[in-house]
Parts: C-alpha cells; structure tokens; sequence
C-alpha cells in the first residue's frame, strides 16, 4: 500500500470513527429525552396524587402513607442487591444466548429476596412506634413491600438492554394508572387501608409488565437460569449493593431519625419536603441510565478517552439545566407547598429548601459511574463511613435545630460521599475534576441562580395577593433574571451548543 493509499485509509477510519461517535452521542441524547420525559410526566404525577390525598386523609394517615413508601423505599435499599442494576454492566458485555439467563438470574433472585423481606417485616413491632403502628395493615404491608421489590426490576432491565424508548414508554402508563389508582381510592374511600390495598394491586402489576417485556420484548426473548452466571452477577454485586446501600441509607438517615422521634404527623412534613431529590432524578438518572450502557462498553473496550468525553458532554448538560431548576424551588417553595399541600404543611418550607441547596452542591455526582468502573469495595467502604456520619450529623442537627437540623446533617454527608466519588471516578479515567467539570460554567452559574433568587425575593416582599399570583410573579421575576444572566455571562452559548449538538448529530 503507497503513502497516499495508507493516508487515505486513514481518514476513512478516522471518519468512520467520528460518524460512529457521533451516532452513539445522537444514541444517548435519544435515549436521555424518552427517560427524562417519561420522569418528567412520573414527578408531575407524583407531584399531584399528594394534591389530592391531603384534601381526604387526616395528617395522621398521610403521615402513614408516606411511611409505608418509607418502609417500601428502604426494602428497595437493603434487598435487592444491586442485581437489577448490575444488568447495566453484563447485558452489553453479554455472548449471544446468555441475555435470558441474566434476566432470569435476576428474576429468580428479586423473588428470593422479596420473600425474605416479608419475613423479616413480621419483626416490624420491634421498629420506632411511628413505624410499627403500620402493623396494623399486616400482612398487605408485607406483601406490597415483597412485590415491590420484586418489580424493581421493571425500573432498569429494558434500559439496560438497549431499549430506552420501552422503558420510557413503561414508566410513563405505569405512571398514569398509579396515579389515578391512589387518587381514585383516596377519593372513593378517605382511607389509607384502601390505598394499601391498591398499592399491593399495582406492584403486581409492575411486576407482570417487566415478565412481558422479558418474554415478548426483550433483545433476546425467553428467561433461564445458570447457577455460575448468579454467581458471577453477585460477586460482581455485592460490593456496589453495599456501597449503594450506605449510599441510599444515608440519604434516608434524616427521615428514619425523625421517625424514630417524632409521630408521624411530623414525617409528613419532612417526607413532603424530599420530594425536591425527585427533581434531580428526572434529569440525572435517566442521563445516567443512558449513558451507562455505552460507558460501560467504552471502559471495557479500554477506550477511556471516549469515555472521558461522554462524561463531560453529561457534566455541562447538568450543570446547565440542574442549578437554575433548584434555584426557582428556592425561590417559590413557599408558595408551593401552601398551593400544593394547603398551609397545614408550610412547615416543609425550610426543609425544602435545605434539601435543594444540598443538591446544588452534588449536581455533579458521580455515584454511578462507580458501577462500570469496578471500585465496589471502596465504595463500600467510604458509604459506610458515610452513613454513620450521617445519622451522627442528623441525630446532632435534631437535637441543637429540630427538623431542619436533621436534614441539614444528613445534606453534610451526601456533600462528603458525592464528591469522594467524583475524585475517584476522575481518577479512574485518567484525569482530574477540573477537567470532568466546566468550571467556568458552573461559576456564572451559580452566580446567576443566586442573583434569580434574590430578585424574586425582593419581588414578593412587595406583593399582598393570592397565592398563585405570587408564585406567578416570583417565577417571573426569576426566569427573567436567569435568562438574562445567561446573555451577560455567555452561558447561553453552551446552552446553544447543546441543542444545536443535538440537532445535528440526530439521525
């Protein structure tokens, strides 16, 4: 082959390589959109069965439906093992013919597990009184608890296989009928007993759209079972089901305190202000759970500067979108949480608050890059020592501020654990955290966000309306100032890029 012929080939490859590239940037950003919109639609839902089950419950009962989730929530953390998840790293790696024994693995040991949970929730006398009150709604507690965990893996597995736009299209029916099923109980009945029983209803429902999309769906159709896949997927698990655990732990320590302490009208006051973590979900884990797939592919083909590069295009998306979305929270919580939840509840306000400054400060958490880079046992260990500070920090903060306290400590930890990961992941790819982050961006915009809230502050400390009015005004008033903050400061230049990117690179 001549020089000419070998420069030639050369940019062939070089093209192909970049049009490749391109496709699999194109591929996530897709994938992204359907999870990310399906989340949207999942978060306003959620946003708006409350609406309705404070207007037909008691405080007491809402402050028992809100356990159960805590309870359900917390089953989720300690039971599966990180098994649905760890699909995220065996299915793209899979040999042909050994998809449906993965999934079936899976399967099989969620069932196992989810047995074990309703046997070990007869102990649920045993827990804080606010806790083993819900003994009364045995064993639908149980059940729901058991199934649940057992649907979980609806909530990774079509993702995982390749197929976003399926999930997104899963989550977004479950959605709706979960929805209308609580709202529909709350109203025909008033009673939380009836919702449990609706509850246990739909996690069976859950449960039989992940079998059909393993049988009928699915990239490789069927389920089966190898004993020595199960091993491998659980020595491949385990250390990330532990660092998960601490991790998810520790983020629910401030609402198992206040069980502990208080009744449970008191966590339904702290279970209404951390809806705020939803927020972040919609954008961050469906990211997350598009990239993944590829990451995991481009780490275990050793190519780490193609891995590098989707992780800074996923850190200047967040860094964008994620600060000024917790900034109008900020901003309008009050107004939010007396529309919403009526003013019975405006004590979440401050505790809404406090949780959305805690995720500004961990918007570019990296917890789960951690999972296709193998470093489960150090994961493990610093969520270890995470949790405990934070129950130590949460348990203090009660004591010395109350409520806000015990989130406020509980915020300190998630700071510490995020941004541990963040070092290690830049370190497993070779580079540093300056280099993963825009900092420059991050900068104005923080500046920027910061500027929007005060605004609306000094815009609403001169308004004697109605509720909504004000809402209206304040996100007026902060839209305003953050959109032309963008203008001064050029941040709108990376916004442009983005979407333009996108647009391009669409097939």
């Amino acid at each position: 082959m001549t020089r000419v012929e070998q420069t030639v080939t050369a940019a062939e490859g070089g093209r192909t390589q970049e049009a490749r590239g391109r496709g699999m940037r194109s591929g996530i950003r897709r994938k992204a959109g359907f999870l990310a919109a399906a989340g949207l639609l999942e978060y306003t839902l959620q946003l708006g069965v409350p609406v309705i089950l404070v207007r037909y419950l008691t405080t007491q009962e809402f402050g028992d439906y809100r356990l159960m989730w805590l309870v359900a929530q917390t089953g989720l953390i300690l039971f599966p093992l990180f098994l649905p998840q760890s699909l995220f790293y065996f299915l793209p790696r899979a040999a042909p013919g050994t998809r449906p024994k993965l999934v079936g693995n899976t399967f099989a040991g969620l069932f196992a597990l989810g047995g074990l949970s309703i046997l070990l929730l007869e102990l649920m006398p045993i827990l804080p009184s606010s806790i083993g009150g819900l003994q009364r709604h045995s064993p639908l507690i149980q059940i729901f608890v058991g199934t649940w965990i057992l649907a979980s893996i609806l909530d990774v597995l079509p993702t995982a296989d390749g197929k976003a736009e399926w999930g997104a299209c899963a989550t977004i029916g479950f959605a709706i009928v979960r929805a209308a099923a609580l709202a529909g109980a709350a109203v025909a009945s008033g009673d939380v007993g009836w919702l449990l029983v609706v509850m246990c209803g739909l996690a069976i429902l859950k449960v039989g759209l992940a079998v059909f999309y393993a049988l009928f769906a699915a990239q490789e159709r069927g389920l089966g079972f190898d004993g020595q896949l199960v091993r491998a997927q659980l020595k491949y698990s385990l250390p990330f089901a532990m660092a998960g655990g601490f991790f998810a732990l520790r983020a629910q320590a401030d609402q198992w305190v206040v069980a502990a302490n208080f009744s449970s009208s008191a966590f339904a006051l702290i279970s209404i202000a951390s809806v705020v973590k939803l927020l972040g979900n919609l954008t961050r884990t469906p990211l997350g759970y598009a990239l993944l797939p590829n990451f995991s592919s481009l780490v275990g083909d050793g190519n780490v500067d193609g891995a590098r590069k989707l992780v800074s295009k996923a850190y200047l998306l967040l860094g964008c979108v994620l600060p000024p979305l917790y900034g109008l929270l900020i901003a309008t919580a009050d107004d939010l949480v007396e529309l919403i939840y009526t003013r019975q509840y405006l004590g979440a306000v401050p505790l809404m608050q406090i949780y959305a400054l805690g995720e500004i400060a961990t918007v570019f958490g990296a917890g789960h890059l951690l999972w296709a880079l193998g470093l489960g046992r150090q994961a493990a260990t610093i969520g270890a020592i995470s949790l405990l500070l934070s129950i130590a920090l949460s348990i203090l903060g009660l004591q010395l501020f109350g409520l806000a306290g015990a989130v406020a400590g509980s915020i300190g930890s998630l700071v510490l654990w995020e941004w541990w990961s963040l070092t290690k992941a830049a370190k497993a790819l070779g580079t540093g955290i300056a280099k993963l982050i825009p900092m420059d961006q991050t900068l104005k915009v923080a500046f920027v966000v910061a500027v929007g809230v005060l605004v609306a502050h000094i815009v609403s400390s001169e308004l004697d309306t109605s509720v909504f009015l004000r809402l209206v005004a304040k996100s007026s008033a902060y839209m305003t100032t953050v959109l032309l903050g963008f203008v001064l400061t050029k941040v709108h230049y990376s916004v442009i890029s983005l979407v333009r990117g996108a647009s391009e690179e669409a097939p």
